[in-house]
């Protein structure tokens, strides 16, 4: 586990982080340290590695060069169910962050294939316990995610049904997995609560600030909106 918390000493909410094939929770950390310092105030992020090892990805190498062991999150390429081994690893961190606040994970932040493995935890929930699972996920991030969900135990009639919980989906115009990520968003979650940011980037988040700023305005809307309507559910 790889804990990113830049403000010490506060109880925040954790968002769980799944990072790209061929990648790891170091190289995600980086890849989305912009994000993080931006939301520093209101969120920990918790970094976990995929549970099969595996070559650099795309991009990967030289800049990453050392940084492995490299990890994914399925043993088999196409996979649509996820591995028992990948929800173990899952439940294990899910289990020490109720231990550690009392709560879970609030939110699910996923680059690439990671972002199949979020969608998957949400639809999950969804199908056990609907969308207002006491303690459970609010919301999920998607940068540069591929598509379709891949859940533990799920089948091709669960793919039909549509992730109600709020969603951000970043993709990037130049990226050769574009097209997989709107379909991710436009076939998988309910249109009325996702919203999709296009940025003229290839596989990878944009460096500019301002659209930085644009994703962090996403992901503390779909935060704050969540937590309104939660007390709102305990008050009733």
């Amino acid at each position: 586990m790889n804990t990113t918390d830049s403000v010490p000493g506060q109880n925040k909410p954790a968002i769980l982080c799944l990072h790209g094939s061929g990648t790891n929770s170091t190289i995600f950390n980086v890849q989305s340290i912009r994000i993080q310092r931006a939301l520093a105030s209101y969120f920990s992020f918790v970094f976990i590695d995929g549970p099969f090892e595996t070559v650099p990805g795309p991009g990967v190498l030289p800049f990453f060069e050392g940084c492995g062991p490299f990890f994914r999150w399925i043993s088999t390429t196409g996979q649509i169910e996820m591995p028992r081994e990948t929800k173990e690893v899952i439940l294990k961190i899910e289990e020490q962050q109720k231990q550690k606040d009392g709560r879970g994970f609030v939110g699910v932040m996923g680059f690439s294939q990671g972002g199949r493995a979020a969608a998957g935890l949400l639809l999950e929930q969804q199908l056990k316990y609907g969308t207002r699972e006491k303690d459970g996920l609010r919301f999920g991030v998607f940068l540069n995610s591929t598509s379709p969900p891949m859940a533990y135990g799920i089948t091709e009639k669960d793919l039909v049904e549509q992730i109600k919980l709020p969603s951000l989906h970043v993709v990037g115009t130049e990226d050769p997995w574009a097209d997989s990520g709107r379909r991710l968003e436009l076939e998988h979650f309910n249109q009325e609560q996702s919203v999709m940011l296009e940025f003229n980037v290839g596989h990878r988040l944009p460096m500019l600030e301002e659209d930085t700023m644009k994703i962090v305005k996403e992901i503390l809307r779909m935060h704050q909106e969540s937590s309104v309507m939660e007390i709102g559910h305990l008050s009733t």
